[in-house]
This record gives C-alpha cells, sequence and structure tokens, in this order.
C-alpha cells in the first residue's frame, strides 16, 4: 500500500515534541499508531471482502431483473473503487491520528457553545436522499457510543493525559466511532451510487467494522496501560469482540508449521458436516419426519425458499416456543420435532413425501449443523438434564444467529458463544434442591433464556445484552463462593492447627507422665490438677500464638518439666538449694501463665497452697503426706483422639492393603477445585467441588457452586464411593461448551472423512 500520503510521526516530530514532553508519552504513541496501522486494514479489508458476497446473494435472491442488475452493477463499481476508499480511509485515519497529537488537543463543547439547531427552512434545503445518509451515519454513531462507552470513556481520559490536557472533545478522537463513520461516508462519496444501496453498505459497515471496533479500542487502553497512562482506570472484565479477519491475521502469524493451535470452522467444513449428517438421516430408516428439508434431494427443481423467508419462518416458531417450557428431555425432544414441522408449515413446504419447495444447500446445512451441535451439546454428561431442557431451547435463536453470522462457530468471542458458554458454566455446577426462584441459578438461566426468545429478532447486542446481565450475576456467585469457600477453609484449617497443637501438648505431658513412672514416683494430685486443667492451656495456647520453634514454648515445656523435679524429694544439699532458688521463678511463672488463659483465681490459690505443702516436704526429702498423691499411670486418650486415631490407621491401612486400587489412586490424587457427583442417601443427584483436603488426616471437603459445605469424605471413603459407581468425577469443566461440542464434531468429520482437514 502506498505511504505518499501518510503524515509520517516521525518526519514531522518537531511540533509533536513540543506538545508530548514525555518520553514515556512519546512511546505510547508510536506503539499506538504501529497497532492501528495492523488493524486497520484488515478491518477495512474484511468489509469489502463481505460486501462483494451480500451484493452477489442480493442479487442471486431479486425478484425481478432491474433490481439484480442494480446489485450486480453496485458490485463491480464497489469492486473498482475498493482500493481508492480503502487507501483513503487507511491513510486518512493515520493522518488523523498524527495531526491529533500535533495540534492542540479540541476540548469538550460546553454547554454554552452548543451548536444552534437548523431551522425548518433549512432542513427543507437538504436532499431527502443526504437526509437519509446522514440519518445512518449519526445512527452509526449513536450506536457505537453507546455500545462501548465505557471503553471509549477510559481511551478518551488517557488520550488527554497524553496530550496534557483535562479532556478532550470525544467527537474530535481520530479512531472515535464519529470520526470513523464520518471518514467512511467521505471515502464513500467516491462511489455514486443510489441512496437505498448506499444504505445496504452502511448496514454492513455496522455488522462488520463498528460491531469489532470496541476489540480495537480494548488494545489501545491495553496499549497506554502497559505505559503507564491511568492504569488504575476500572477495567471491565468482559472484552469487546475483536474482527474475525483480524484474527485469522493474528492466527496466521501464530501458526508456524507445526503449530498445533485450534482449528477454525470454514464454510467447507460446515458445509461437510452438513452432509454428514444428511447423509446419516437418509441412511436411517426410522428418520424423523419432521426434518422435511432432508427429501429436497428428490426434487431439485423445485422453488427455492430464501434465506430471508427461512429467518423470518424461525423467528415465528421462536416466539411460539416461549409458551413452551420443557421440564426434561423428553419433553425438549418432543418440542424441537413440532417446531421443525411448525417450520415446514410456515414456509408452504408441502409433505416431506411430497414437497412443495426446497430449502438452498446453504441453509440446509447449517440447519444439519446447529442440529448435531445442539446433539453433541444435550450429550454432554456433565450437564444435569433439567440444564439440558433449558439450553436446549437456544436452539431456534442459535441457527437464526448461524444463518446471519458464519463466525459463530470460528470466532470464540461471538457474543452468542460467550451466552452459550456461560450459562453452561453455571449449569455444570448446578444442584436441583427445588429451588426455581428469580434468584437461583435455575432462575436466572431461565431468565436468559427467556429474554433471548423474546427479544432477539437479528440484533446481536441482544446476546451482549443479556451475556452482561447473566455474567454480573455470576461474577457476583463465584465472587461469594470463593469468599464462603475461603472462610470454610480458614476454619478447617485453625481446627486442624488446634487439633495438632493438643496433640503436641498430649504428647508433651505424656512424656512428663512417662518419666514419672518408677514404683517410687509418688506425684501430688494438685501437680497433676495443675499440669491437666491450667497448664495444658497455657502450653496449647503459647504453641499456636507462637509456634514450636518459639522461645515462649520452650519455657512453657520447662516450666512444666521443672514443676514435676520441684515436688520430688531432694536428699543432697546442692539439690534442696537449687530448689530453694527456683521456687520463687517457677511460681512466678507459674501463675503468669495461669492469669492469661484466666485460671480460676480461688482454684489457683488452693493449688499453690497446696504446692507449698508438696515444695515444704521436697525439701524435708520426702514426698507430701498432707495432700492426696495421683495416679501416675499413663492416662488413655479422650474419644476424639480414639477417633482420629482410628481415622489415621484406617486411611494408613487402606493406603497400604490398596495401593494399586485405581480407585484408591484417584481419590488420593483428586485435586481440589475437581468436581463431583455422586447420589445421596436419599436418592438425590448432588454436585460438589473439592475445596480443601485435611494436610493431617487427608480428610475432603465439598462445597457447592455457594461456597457452601455439602460433605466431608475420607480418602478411603471417597474411594469407595468412586468404587460402587455411585460417583464420578465430572470432566474438565474449564474448556468451554461450545469448545468441546466443536472439537467433537470436529472429531466426528476427521473419523468419517480423514481427508476432511480444517484450513
Amino acid at each position: 500500500m502506498a505511504n505518499h500520503n501518510v503524515i509520517s510521526f516521525e518526519q514531522n516530530a518537531g511540533p509533536a515534541k513540543k506538545r508530548l514532553t514525555s518520553e514515556r508519552h512519546r512511546r505510547a504513541v508510536f506503539s499506538l499508531r504501529k497497532h492501528l496501522e495492523g488493524v486497520l486494514p484488515q478491518l477495512f479489508q474484511d468489509l469489502f471482502d463481505r460486501l462483494d458476497d451480500e451484493f452477489y446473494e442480493l442479487a442471486d435472491k431479486s425478484v425481478n431483473d432491474l433490481l439484480q442488475t442494480r446489485y450486480f452493477e453496485a458490485m463491480r463499481e464497489l469492486r473498482k473503487l475498493r482500493q481508492p476508499i480503502q487507501r483513503a480511509l487507511v491513510e486518512g485515519r493515520l493522518g488523523a491520528f498524527d495531526r491529533f497529537w500535533q495540534e492542540s488537543a479540541p476540548l469538550p463543547v460546553t454547554a454554552g457553545e452548543e451548536a444552534v439547531d437548523l431551522s425548518e427552512h433549512d432542513m427543507s434545503l437538504v436532499d431527502e436522499a443526504d437526509l437519509e445518509e446522514d440519518l445512518a451515519v449519526n445512527t452509526l454513531v449513536s450506536k457505537a457510543n453507546n455500545r462501548y462507552h465505557r471503553t471509549l470513556f477510559a481511551l478518551n481520559k488517557r488520550f488527554a493525559v497524553v496530550h496534557g490536557v483535562q479532556d478532550i472533545d470525544p467527537a474530535a478522537n481520530p479512531v472515535g466511532p464519529e470520526m470513523l463513520v464520518k471518514a467512511f461516508s467521505q471515502a464513500l462519496s467516491q462511489w455514486q451510487g443510489e441512496t437505498a444501496v448506499r444504505l445496504i453498505v452502511y448496514k454492513s459497515f455496522d455488522r462488520h467494522v463498528m460491531a469489532y471496533v470496541g476489540g480495537l479500542y480494548d488494545e489501545l487502553n491495553d496499549i497506554l496501560v502497559a505505559h503507564e497512562v491511568l492504569p488504575k482506570i476500572a477495567r471491565k472484565v468482559r472484552r469487546n469482540p475483536i474482527a474475525p479477519s483480524v484474527q485469522r491475521a493474528r492466527d496466521l502469524d501464530d501458526q508456524g508449521p507445526g503449530s498445533d493451535a485450534a482449528p477454525l470452522f470454514d464454510a467447507s467444513m460446515l458445509e461437510a458436516l452438513g452432509e454428514l449428517v444428511a447423509a446419516r438421516r437418509r441412511e436411517d430408516p426410522r428418520q424423523d419426519s419432521a426434518a422435511w428439508y432432508a427429501h429436497a434431494d428428490a426434487a431439485p427443481n423445485l422453488p427455492e425458499v430464501s434465506t430471508d423467508d427461512l429467518f423470518g419462518a424461525l423467528g415465528e416458531i421462536q416466539r411460539y416456543s416461549m409458551n413452551v417450557t420443557p421440564v426434561d428431555m423428553a419433553s425438549l425432544r418432543e418440542l424441537q420435532a413440532e417446531l421443525m414441522l411448525s417450520l415446514g408449515q410456515e414456509l408452504e413446504v408441502g409433505p416431506p413425501d411430497r414437497p412443495a419447495k426446497r430449502l438452498a444447500q446453504g441453509d440446509r446445512s447449517m440447519l444439519d449443523v446447529i442440529e448435531l451441535l445442539f446433539e453433541f451439546i444435550l450429550g454432554d454428561e456433565n450437564l444435569p438434564e433439567p440444564m439440558k431442557a433449558l439450553l436446549g431451547r437456544l436452539q431456534i435463536p442459535m441457527l437464526k444467529v448461524g444463518l446471519m453470522d458464519r463466525r459463530f462457530f470460528s470466532d470464540s468471542s461471538h457474543p452468542a458463544r460467550r451466552l452459550l458458554n456461560n450459562l453452561a458454566r453455571a449449569a455444570l455446577a448446578w444442584t436441583d434442591d427445588g429451588d426455581r426462584s428469580a434468584n437461583s441459578a435455575y432462575g436466572q438461566i431461565e431468565s436468559a433464556v427467556t429474554r433471548v426468545l423474546s427479544d432477539f429478532n437479528d440484533d446481536i447486542l441482544v446476546f451482549e445484552q443479556v451475556n452482561e446481565q447473566f455474567d454480573n450475576w455470576l461474577e457476583r456467585e463465584q465472587r461469594n463462593a470463593t469468599v464462603a469457600e475461603k472462610r470454610l477453609a480458614q476454619a478447617r484449617e485453625g481446627q486442624e492447627h488446634l487439633h495438632l497443637a493438643r496433640s503436641r501438648v498430649t504428647e508433651e505431658l505424656h512424656a512428663l507422665y512417662t518419666a514419672c513412672k518408677a514404683p517410687e514416683c509418688r506425684l501430688p494430685e494438685p501437680v497433676k490438677e495443675l499440669l491437666d486443667t491450667g497448664w495444658r492451656d497455657v502450653m496449647l495456647l503459647t504453641l499456636l500464638r507462637e509456634g514450636e520453634q518459639s522461645e515462649a514454648w520452650e519455657n512453657a515445656r520447662s516450666h512444666a518439666r521443672e514443676l514435676v523435679w520441684s515436688v520430688q524429694p531432694k536428699q543432697d544439699p546442692a539439690e534442696r538449694k537449687r530448689l530453694l532458688e527456683a521456687i520463687p521463678n517457677l511460681l512466678t511463672a507459674l501463675r503468669e501463665g495461669l492469669n492469661n488463659i484466666s485460671f480460676d483465681q480461688h482454684r489457683a490459690a488452693a493449688l499453690f497452697k497446696d504446692l507449698q505443702v508438696c515444695h515444704i516436704a521436697a525439701l524435708r526429702g520426702s514426698w507430701a503426706e498432707e495432700v492426696p498423691v495421683a495416679d501416675v499411670e499413663v492416662e488413655e486418650p479422650s474419644s476424639e483422639e480414639i477417633i482420629e486415631e482410628i481415622v489415621l490407621e484406617t486411611s494408613t491401612l487402606s493406603q497400604e492393603t490398596e495401593a494399586t486400587d485405581d480407585f484408591q489412586r484417584q481419590a488420593e490424587q483428586m485435586e481440589p477445585g475437581t468436581w463431583l457427583e455422586w447420589t445421596d442417601a436419599e436418592d438425590r443427584e448432588v454436585r460438589a467441588k473439592l475445596s480443601w483436603r485435611s494436610q493431617l488426616t487427608s480428610n475432603c471437603v465439598f462445597v457447592d457452586r455457594r461456597g457452601m459445605k455439602v460433605a466431608e469424605m475420607t480418602v478411603p471413603g471417597l474411594a469407595a464411593l468412586l468404587r460402587s459407581g455411585n460417583g464420578r468425577p465430572l470432566e474438565d469443566l474449564g474448556a468451554p461448551l461450545m469448545d468441546r461440542a466443536l472439537n467433537a464434531m470436529l472429531d466426528v468429520l476427521k473419523r468419517t472423512d480423514p481427508d476432511a482437514r480444517p484450513h
């Protein structure tokens, strides 16, 4: 492409450098321009590729020769003017972009500076054809401003920062909707086509350019954020779709000779899949009579139903299907068969054995491909049956989408595709708890499906709006679930930590009592009571707060050992001296420790009084006789400790005896985040996610989609559930439903025709 009309940013850098005083900002503008150089040609090239096909299709379906001639003439003229128009658009936008940074930034129009409306006399002077075209231009601008208002707000704010002003006039943004549409209108002035035909071009410009400039704005914002221009402006999660032509160009750049990138569905693949379904139907002697369009091969000379008529008929049965709500797969199948029969009647094709009309080959293939797609979707074992019945109602709207926009199959960011994936993502985690209220998951999915059925005619924007609303609800649900899961994990980890600490303290005291088990050892009861009812909690609190490696924990252990030593008879004078020196510090440490746990002061005073008797006896070289003597046999563990010990032993034994059991291995290796489905004691299907696994006992905690605890199982119990066939882990739910279904369709195509390969 010639560049002689482009105003080079580098060659005219003098004024620009005066405006852009920051080196970082200059680099940002350079990166923006480089990105526009790559995207704008692809964006406008795709428009003219589509225009050629659209005019050819319109001419082919024209009801009279005059219309057909108009469309063919428009197609030929636009082919001749394609390069000049594209060049004017691309070079014009790049030149405007350069001038924008070299001149003073246009400021927003204030209320007192608003343009005055034209008088009725002035309006009468405007040619009616020009008025229609101006109205089309203003409609495109308004529609894009409304659709991308958040993205444009951020982009204009960042442009203003780079320009060094507070705000800029949004209408002066060189790549904003107003400048793009008006530039297209000016470039199109090279063609003197009829107004009605020119309006068709504007509609195509809206579908193939303006519908995707939001993706360009997202990327320009990303570039500015990368250069630290207002990085803290809130960035929405939902991204605008990228133009298929731009994405294809990037895919080609990314795909080398050995690339493993996912294939795109082109027209030949869709047609091949349609033929597969049609062939399977012909070979099946029990073929469904509702598939009336499959019999058209027998009468190729019949009048052909236009795509517009098919689209209109689909709209009629879509409205009819709003009044029918299937509750299970059987009723959904009945509804689908009824809808297909109604479609045949709406198009007046006659009975299947004596058809009066036939569908175009491309339309027949699309019906078959969408049927196959939903066959895979509704056959997905990860989806609960009631959710299949809900999602299956979208077959007719998705068929209409496929007829009007083939990128539905190749563009993973297509609004209709994103909505279907989001609905399926919520459906996969759904458990039938009987709640069908508007705020429940079932109610939200049903509301989204109903809104598509009622609002979608031919505007893809409906899917964006429904998906944005549903995505907001789903995001809130997942955020709340994450908080609930985190709290549950923290609570369980706290319990685990507490149990470990208790076990460690018990172990320490157990060792202390064991050391004092000799026949001559007569540990006084006050000492044992002080250790068991008071100092045990002091040690526990210290261990929980400070940890096992802390000095405080070591002191707590040392004081317990010193207490036991202090009441034992001291025969040696040196030992007695040492005890006399140790008693004050020991008593002080014991009192402080008991005070920290708010031990009963009256009971503490009595214990210390008894302890004084014990110390006096020890200094005299004997055991205290005035206080009861404790039985220092090693105490039995509590019932709680016995149960936990059994769990540990059972788990260990199971791992040893079933080391080669696949189910045991599967249970041991199951990662948090894995979804499991099983039937509970009341014969209800439960779906829950492994949220947390105990580091001590390996117990597994499962939660529902809201992050609430559903069940807790030991690893052996989980293995037994899997072994019985009563439970099964769900497949990887990370892959979107549409991707899984399309990949399954690809597998069918490859198995049936090994030579069929994606392009």
